[in-house]
């Protein structure tokens, strides 16, 4: 986690500019699934696992929640987030934390817990589920949007430092090894130099299984595609995105 820690500190600004574009797959892919699985969040109290530079942290106080509280392990990361809420009078606020061990910071069970594309640097998801089931309030509710299982399954396998090339890029999808990668933020960004980020992968077993274990019900899960107006606007986007779906985004319930 602390090599995590440092890529995220180290990416933070990029990050935040890659992802605030409009047609960035957050914004064009997984917010609309993400919203169309929201309850209502008015007067609930909501947690953002994993909150980054407050992005969705943010479209979550749109709902009227009566307090939202983002959770992050990097310093940078969250510094953004705070100067953004200081800038537009959000009463967020944001915590110091690792994400997988929410349930050392979320003392009192709140009412849903939303997180985007962490899951994948957390090893134990038992671990995650775990605190998320003990950070929920009975009849709680969670959003969890993960890289899809079958995307993060093509990230190439870790060989030291040695940058992989583009034919390292094909799905094992059944082999837990360390995924080492270049960001596309870092990548697409001048101001940055290239720079290994490592993760894991998980399948839909392991997701279905830590879910489940931990007390908690699926209640649905969502296979975003792209924009229709993809199809004109950026083909390859939007054929890559059939090809191999980015997000896979599962609502699920504490009974």
């Amino acid at each position: 986690m602390d090599e995590i820690k440092h890529d995220w500190n180290r990416m933070a600004q990029a990050y935040e500019e890659f992802s605030r574009a409009e047609d960035s797959y957050s914004r064009k892919i997984e917010w609309p699934c993400v919203r169309s699985l929201l309850p209502d969040l008015r007067g609930k109290r909501v947690v953002d696992l994993g909150c980054g530079t407050g992005i969705f942290t943010f479209l979550l106080e749109r709902s009227g929640p009566a307090a939202v509280t983002g959770i992050d392990l990097s310093e940078e990361m969250l510094q953004i987030a705070r100067e953004k809420a200081k800038a537009t009078g959000s009463c967020a606020r944001f915590v110091l934390y690792d994400a997988a061990k929410c349930a050392d910071v979320i003392e009192t069970p709140v009412d849903f817990i939303f997180s985007s594309t962490t899951s994948h640097y957390i090893k134990d998801l038992g671990q995650l589920f775990d605190g998320v089931s003990k950070s929920l309030k009975k009849n709680g509710e969670s959003v969890f949007s993960v890289i899809h299982p079958v995307y993060s399954a093509m990230y190439p396998i870790e060989h030291g430092d040695i940058f992989p090339e583009d034919e390292a890029w094909t799905v094992r999808y059944l082999d837990r090894s360390m995924r080492a990668y270049v960001q596309p933020w870092i990548e697409y960004n001048e101001a940055v130099e290239d720079h290994l980020s490592r993760s894991y992968h998980h399948t839909f077993a392991d997701y279905v299984n830590a879910v489940t274990g931990a007390g908690l019900t699926i209640e649905q899960i969502c296979e975003p595609m792209a924009p229709e107006e993809w199809r004109t606007s950026q083909p390859d986007r939007y054929e890559a995105s059939i090809e191999t779906p980015v997000y896979m985004i599962v609502k699920m319930r504490k009974r």
